[in-house]
């Protein structure tokens, strides 16, 4: 697994197709995605907006841990294109501190086990491992 992070409209997306050779449309909007439709072995090549996915997972009960998990299991050379949404200031909803807590230790985990991890600032990939 691969994961590249970085702030909001840092071109993270667009670096994965570039750096990786990916066209555009094998990378799957988290947004949208639903793992129970796609098997955990069907997944796509790239994910973008894994911080959507796991907002969606938390509202619908889902332990997002596990449910990353199963998406890796399945599909283990998958590349996490996630926002970093730690920054900035401590939102006061408690739902939303939790939903920041969850993303940040969960990418805190993806970050040890990846291969690869990339940080995107003004469209520039940097590996930092």
């Amino acid at each position: 697994m691969i994961l590249v992070t970085g702030g909001a409209w840092q071109g993270k997306k667009e670096f994965v197709c570039q750096h990786f050779h990916l066209p555009q449309e094998k990378v799957t909007d988290g947004r949208t995605f639903v793992l129970e439709e796609k098997g955990p072995s069907g997944g796509p090549a790239a994910l973008d907006h894994y911080e959507a996915l796991v907002r969606r997972w938390i509202k619908a009960g889902a332990d997002p841990e596990t449910m990353t998990r199963r998406l890796l299991d399945g599909n283990p050379e998958m590349i996490l294109i996630t926002d970093e949404i730690g920054c900035g200031i401590i939102p006061m909803d408690p739902e939303e501190v939790q939903y920041r807590e969850v993303h940040g230790r969960l990418c805190c985990r993806l970050a040890q086990s990846a291969g690869q991890v990339y940080l995107v600032e003004c469209g520039i990939g940097r590996r930092i491992k």
